[in-house]
């Protein structure tokens, strides 16, 4: 049997999987130039990794370490968001939609909070990918819901 829906959440998983690839490669790229502005894949800040590393000794290696564990630990969570889609909520197993909905609340709500205060702060629209994971999330969820509440 099939549930009807999850490929919303199958969908949903392959936002964070480009975010967390873009986080891990623009992070990459910023520090490897680290004279230019630093990148954000679509525009970027008014501040240099230099000009990050010149204000203490340990900011560029806090910043690195924030972009490589961020960057591939948002792949790791977006990879765990489809292969539990598509192989575990396709066929109705209710655990996974409790693990999906965990998904959302832990890592979709606040990420949409987070990248909006960004927003609001840089004028950066990085909050159009929490948004999106969110409402596939939802979408997704909403339909798959006979598989828990029956």
């Amino acid at each position: 049997m099939e549930v009807d829906g999850w490929k919303w959440n199958f969908a949903a998983g392959f936002v964070p999987l480009l975010a967390g690839l873009l986080v891990l490669f623009t992070s990459w790229w910023s520090m490897s130039h680290s004279d230019a502005p630093w990148y954000l894949g679509i525009s970027s800040l008014n501040f240099s990794f230099d000009q990050l590393r010149a204000t203490s000794p340990a900011a560029g290696p806090f910043v690195e370490v924030l972009g490589s564990v961020g960057g591939v630990n948002i792949v790791a969570g977006a990879v765990a968001v489809i292969v539990v889609s598509r192989f575990a909520l396709r066929r109705g197993q209710a655990w996974a939609w409790w693990f999906l909905f965990f998904c959302f609340i832990w890592v979709g709500l606040h990420d949409a909070w987070s990248a909006t205060k960004f927003f609001l702060r840089t004028g950066q629209p990085l909050f159009l990918m929490p948004y999106t994971y969110c409402t596939l999330m939802v979408i997704g969820l909403f339909k798959t819901r006979s598989v828990v509440f029956q």
